[in-house]
């Protein structure tokens, strides 16, 4: 089949994205063959993540911004392990083709490309009922380093980086006046653009134990690793920097800020490199022996209809 004006603009945009970042990701040959090839010098992580128009985005949200939204939300699986991004690969799947529309995409692909230094590797396109974007983020770390879910340790301290119920409010504010979106409202920019700290967590991933992205709600989030770790959790809703209801700040998701378990001895080490890199944190609980999660609210225990977000039960 001859490819339309389309495809072939997207191929040749895919060889740009990112190609000055092409010696420092290791990255041999990039996009325009069947795959690209790559020379690993240490241990690499891999991680793909699905972003569905009307379900991780709304369905009338400008192409630039799912671009670089998808790319986000996959990313932060690199940070939440510790590593450092390298590259990504790109499957979209639209509804039409307009060239506008794709040409908007590739922009917010670009952006992101640039904002965090990372190349496009490659990519697929084909026409489907919906958008549809399939990213596969790669990073690299130190293997004795890697934050693993089953990490916790009984006695740890729980952290929390950042401010939860943020994206649910941006999400919101773009609902309520999609034709113009406030891109200037912190909110707004939560929802569609999550700031990734990769020296961060890479510092953080030589003194904790374990560590996960909040994408799904902190006690869904939360009780992976508890659940991995085979242990259990107690967290204070006093400690938890969030706005708006707290039902919503625990259990909605869509914040990716780091959720970590730690020693109590290596506290000091935490504080100090979110000092230096300007990371907002906050100390929540604790690991337990218990296998199960205790969320204290003004000293009372305290539960909630649903723990998250779950793709089967919405």
């Amino acid at each position: 089949m001859k490819d339309s004006d389309e495809f072939s603009f997207l191929k040749e945009t895919f060889k740009s994205l990112g190609s000055q970042y092409f010696d420092t990701s290791g990255i041999i040959i990039g996009p325009g063959d069947d795959a690209g090839l790559v020379e690993n010098n240490k241990e690499t992580i891999y991680s793909v993540d699905a972003s569905v128009s009307g379900i991780h985005f709304p369905e009338n949200l400008s192409p630039h911004l799912i671009a670089y939204r998808s790319v986000s939300t996959a990313a932060s699986d690199i940070a939440a392990c510790g590593g450092s991004l390298k590259w990504i690969l790109v499957s979209l799947t639209v509804n039409n083709k307009d060239l506008s529309w794709m040409r908007s995409f590739v922009k917010g692909l670009k952006n992101f490309s640039e904002d965090y230094s990372c190349p496009v590797l490659g990519g697929d396109l084909t026409k489907g009922a919906q958008e549809n974007i399939s990213i596969t983020a790669c990073g690299e770390l130190n293997k004795e380093n890697f934050l693993k879910r089953s990490g916790a340790k009984e006695g740890d301290l729980i952290f929390l980086t950042g401010t939860l119920g943020q994206a649910k409010k941006g999400l919101k504010l773009i609902e309520e006046n999609m034709a113009q979106i406030d891109l200037n409202s912190n909110f707004v920019k939560k929802f569609l653009s999550p700031k990734l700290n990769f020296k961060f967590a890479a510092e953080l991933s030589s003194i904790a134990n374990s560590c996960i992205d909040v994408s799904d709600g902190l006690i869904s989030d939360l009780g992976h690793i508890l659940e991995a770790s085979k242990l259990g959790g107690e967290i204070n809703v006093e400690k938890i920097s969030f706005v708006g209801p707290v039902e919503d700040a625990l259990t909605w998701g869509d914040d990716y800020e780091l959720l970590m378990t730690i020693s109590p001895n290596r506290k000091k080490n935490l504080l100090e490199i979110s000092k230096r890199f300007n990371v907002e944190i906050s100390e929540i609980g604790k690991i337990t022996k218990e296998t199960n999660l205790r969320v204290i609210e003004k000293g009372s225990l305290v539960s909630f209809p649903k723990s998250g977000y779950n793709h089967f039960n919405e």
